[in-house]
């Protein structure tokens, strides 16, 4: 019994642990997000690293979660244990919902930008057509 206590202490700090990175990955989109409304894309690489040594941090910390909660069952939790697990699991749902959105406004950002350089890249395009048929146009009038 001391040993499922103790790795339940264990798996608690490692949920804890998790919500911390999740917390971290949330500021650093919101933090970004504000840089994408302002159509500056320049940390874009940075973002995607720090998110990805991020999301490798949770990834490890699942895996423990994994190995330590694997021999408990239900019935061996106590409550107190079942209370501060399943605030800890609302907290992550929460974060992880944020996360989304964020992430939702990012594209959309990203999305709004590609459309503005495709609209750009087009009236060049029709610009130069324009331009090379008024070149033309003096061998047509003679």
């Amino acid at each position: 019994m001391l040993n499922h206590q103790n790795n339940m202490e264990l798996i608690i700090s490692l949920i804890e642990e998790k919500n911390h990175h999740l917390q971290m990955f949330l500021e650093v989109s919101i933090n970004e997000r504000k840089s994408f409304k302002a159509r500056n894309f320049e940390n874009l690489e940075e973002l995607y690293s720090m998110r990805e040594s991020l999301l490798e941090g949770i990834r490890s910390l699942d895996r423990r979660i994994h190995q330590y909660s694997a021999d408990i069952e239900a019935a061996q939790i106590s409550e107190d244990s079942k209370l501060k697990l399943k605030t800890l699991m609302a907290t992550k749902q929460n974060l992880v919902n944020e996360i989304l959105s964020q992430d939702l406004v990012m594209l959309s950002c990203v999305e709004n930008e590609k459309s503005s350089m495709i609209k750009k890249m087009t009236s060049v395009r029709d610009g130069r057509r324009l331009l090379k048929a008024y070149r033309f146009m003096p061998d047509i009038i003679d």
